[in-house]
């Protein structure tokens, strides 16, 4: 009978089979979100402060 091969203990390593498709981390979603944020918040501040000059 044929001998097998011995098996790569380190290619079986559970934590190495985490491959997958690459995704935006989640910092970098909160950190376009906040970027988001602060830009709505100008531009409606931006739009109130011309608003107040038309009724002085």
């Amino acid at each position: 009978m044929k001998k097998s091969k011995p098996r790569n203990h380190v290619a079986m390593n559970p934590l190495l089979r985490k491959g997958g498709a690459h995704v935006r981390a989640r910092s970098g979603k909160r950190f376009a979100d906040k970027q988001q944020m602060l830009k709505a918040a100008r531009e409606w501040k931006s739009s109130r402060d011309s608003l107040s000059l038309c009724f002085q």
